[in-house]
C-alpha cells in the first residue's frame, strides 16, 4: 500500500473495460475514479497495465484514471498486421473518445513516452500535458545503426535471452529480485514478432519532431542514475523543442513507479499540481 497522501473522498475500485480500436482490435483497460481531468497511464515495451498497480486507485480520488493494456500486450488484442507506435497512439485516441474524456494528461513509461506524444498530436485541446516516466531523455540522442542493429538482431534471434540482457541492465545493483523476475516473466509472455516490430519502429522515431508536434507541456519523472543502461535527462536540450521539465528520483532503475511507488506517487502529485487549474 502506498503511503502517498490520502484524500477524504475515499477509495475507488477499478473496473475492467474493453474498447475497440479503429481497426476493430480489442483494447483492454482499467477505469476508475472521478474528477474533471483524466490520467491515462501507458506502460512500456512488453509490459501491461499492471505496471501501474500502485497508481491506479491511488490517484482515483482526484482524477478519472485509465490504465491500458496497449495493443499486442496483456489482455488486449494481438491480431494486428502492422505494429507501430503511431498505431498504439491511435488506440489511445479511440479510448479517450469512447470514454468522452475532455481534459487528459497522458502518463507514459519508457515506450509509453513517445506514444503519449504521438497521441497528444492527435488530440489537440484534449490532451493538456504529457508526463514521461524514465523516458524522453535526450531529444537529440540518436543511436547509430551499429548500436541498434545488434540489439534488434538479438531480439529476433533469441527473444528471451535478449530480454534477460535488457533486464540485467535496467535495474540498480541492489534490485528487488522478485520484482525483476515478475517483470521479466511478464515480458517473456509477449509475442516476439510484435515486440520486434515495435522496437524497430521506435528506433526510427525522431524525438525532436515528437516533442515539437505534440504542442503540450512535457514533464518527466526519471531515474537519477545507477543502472547500466541509464541515460541522463538533457533538460536544456529538450527545452529547444517543447515546454519541458524533469524531476529525478534517486536509488531507482528504469521501473521507478514499481521500485519505489511511494516516492514516485509523491513526485507525480507534485508534477500534476502544475496542471490542476489550467484550462
Amino acid at each position: 500500500m502506498s503511503s502517498a497522501p490520502k484524500h477524504s473522498k475515499g477509495p475507488s475500485k477499478s473496473v475492467k473495460k474493453t474498447f475497440r480500436a479503429d481497426d476493430g482490435l480489442e483494447i483492454v483497460g482499467e477505469v476508475c475514479g472521478r474528477g474533471d481531468a483524466a490520467l491515462v497511464f501507458l506502460h512500456g515495451w512488453c509490459g501491461d497495465r499492471e505496471y501501474w498497480k500502485y497508481q491506479v486507485e491511488e490517484f482515483a480520488a482526484d482524477y478519472r484514471v485509465v490504465a491500458l493494456d496497449q495493443a499486442g500486450h496483456g489482455e488486449s488484442g494481438k491480431g494486428r498486421k502492422a505494429w507501430t507506435a503511431d498505431g498504439l497512439a491511435g488506440d489511445v485516441e479511440a479510448v479517450v473518445k469512447a470514454l468522452a474524456l475532455k481534459r487528459v494528461i497522458l502518463v507514459g513509461h519508457s515506450m509509453g513516452g513517445p506514444i503519449a506524444l504521438l497521441a497528444a498530436k492527435r488530440m489537440p485541446g484534449t490532451v493538456v500535458a504529457v508526463i514521461g516516466v524514465d523516458t524522453l531523455w535526450n531529444a537529440e540522442l540518436k543511436l547509430p545503426e551499429e548500436v541498434t542493429k545488434p540489439i534488434l538482431d538479438g531480439v529476433e534471434k533469441d527473444f528471451k535471452a535478449a530480454l534477460r540482457t535488457m533486464f540485467d541492465g535496467v535495474f540498480p545493483e541492489k534490485a528487488d529480485d522478485e520484482l525483476k523476475k515478475w517483470l521479466q516473466t511478464k515480458a517473456e509472455g509477449q509475442d516476439p514478432k510484435m515486440a520486434l516490430a515495435l522496437m524497430r519502429d521506435l528506433c526510427g522515431l525522431d524525438t525532436r519532431k515528437l516533442l515539437t508536434e505534440a504542442k503540450v507541456p512535457v514533464r518527466c519523472i526519471n531515474s537519477a542514475g545507477g543502472y547500466k543502461f541509464f541515460t541522463p535527462t538533457a533538460v536544456e536540450t529538450n527545452k529547444k523543442y517543447a515546454d519541458f521539465g524533469a524531476v529525478p528520483i534517486d536509488g531507482v532503475g528504469h521501473h521507478l513507479m514499481l521500485e519505489r511507488p511511494d516516492a514516485f506517487n509523491c513526485k507525480l502529485r507534485e508534477v500534476l499540481k502544475e496542471f490542476a487549474t489550467k484550462k
